[in-house]
């Protein structure tokens, strides 16, 4: 489950954050944050600062505490990789995100803060229209719901997340560490600001099925439910990518990545369902492939130019690209947005049909605040970047 702004799915705020994958991922796409899911609701908080050290938190640089800033999750699965869902970071600004591994307590602990020097995508990532409601995005699930964020530095004092050689079977136990928000509706709910881990059994095929009308892609999805607590554990706002584990001699190995949850099936956050996990175990060779294809990375923005007054036009120029971190462009496309700030985030929201380098100011647009989004995409996924919004008049 996630939330988000920017491109549909789990993610971050895209102004009404959405439950599910679809919205997350366009929130994030404009914000230059990593998609985030839903949060994790119920579970117990992470005393012992040395558990879960390779959990890691995608956010929007800034100087607001983490706990404000914070998308979705991951796991340091390499010295100079986290691996999360690829709905938090497809359509998003890499430039615009940062990460930050082994942050407990997020109000407190920022723990290892990096940039991001590239972003690929599993290949074959999609999301999948729910055969229940095809034109509700916030219905969709995922499959191959993989990303790779390659670490600008490398984390040199945190012991990496080993990737298990086989998902878990049916009946086994595993743990899922997350942080967000809690599921509690209203002015009472709130962000898990310490880490929490949720004790889950994961199920079979037929019960992965059974509980959702959504598309679920069995080569790269499994799913796992609380079975035995009164206020089950269940994913919510900002768990997307949050890891899920398995104890194998004594050792936790990365068995699943948070990717959706119940809203496939119409429920609320904390309301008891299956969490579903893309599986990384699927992919291993992928993931520390030394050499990984990286989406487009923009070395600057999109700039408007022309007239911004009632019947001019403004022009959009799409913005330099970093090669050394990100492949050329394949593709670009262009969305003009109005645009409204609240505290760190840009919340974006596209205007219908206006997909063209240039658009015309007319009274229905005046007094607008309006900006240009450019998504580029090539073998490596899509990212997304905004421009300067310009203030439009009569």
């Amino acid at each position: 489950m996630r939330l988000e702004v920017g491109q549909p799915k789990n993610g971050v705020m895209r102004m009404g954050w959405k439950t599910g994958i679809a919205a997350g991922a366009a929130a994030l796409v404009v914000l230059g944050m990593p998609g985030s899911a839903a949060a994790m609701s119920g579970g117990t908080p992470v005393t012992d600062p040395q558990v879960g050290r390779w959990v890691a938190t995608l956010a929007i640089p800034g100087d607001a505490p983490l706990l404000q800033r914070a998308g979705c999750g991951g796991a340091l699965v390499a010295p100079d990789r986290v691996l999360t869902a690829a709905h938090c970071v497809d359509r998003t600004d890499p430039s615009r995100t940062e990460v930050h591994v082994g942050a407990r307590v997020l109000s407190a602990e920022p723990g290892e803060v990096r940039g991001v020097r590239g972003i690929a995508e599993l290949p074959g990532y999609r999301l999948l229209p729910s055969p229940a409601g095809p034109d509700e995005p916030g219905l969709d699930s995922a499959r191959r719901d993989l990303a790779v964020v390659l670490l600008d530095r490398p984390v040199t004092d945190i012991a990496p997340l080993r990737i298990a050689a086989h998902r878990p079977v049916a009946g086994a136990p595993v743990q899922f560490f997350a942080h967000g928000t809690t599921g509690i509706a209203g002015p009472d709910a709130f962000r898990n600001d310490v880490l929490h881990r949720g004790d889950l059994t994961v199920l079979d095929r037929a019960g992965c099925h059974d509980a959702t009308p959504a598309a679920i892609d069995d080569g790269s999805v499994w799913c796992a439910a609380d079975t035995t607590t009164a206020a089950a554990v269940t994913g919510c706002y900002q768990d997307s990518g949050s890891p899920a584990v398995q104890t194998v001699a004594g050792q936790p190995e990365l068995v699943g990545v948070f990717s959706f949850g119940g809203e496939t099936a119409g429920r609320s956050c904390g309301e008891p369902s299956p969490l579903y996990f893309a599986d990384p175990t699927a992919f291993r060779t992928w993931i520390h492939q030394p050499l990984l294809p990286t989406q487009p990375y923009p070395a600057s923005r999109p700039t408007v130019t022309g007239s911004a007054m009632g019947g001019g036009v403004v022009h959009c120029t799409a913005p330099a690209w970093d090669l050394r971190r990100g492949l050329p462009p394949a593709t670009i496309a262009y969305q003009w947005m109005t645009v409204t700030v609240i505290g760190p985030f840009v919340i974006p929201e596209p205007i219908e049909g206006a997909t063209g380098r240039d658009f015309t100011v007319d009274t229905a647009s005046a007094g607008l605040s309006l900006a240009c989004q450019v998504t580029a995409g090539n073998a490596g996924g899509h990212s997304a970047v905004l421009s300067d919004p310009v203030i439009t008049t009569l």
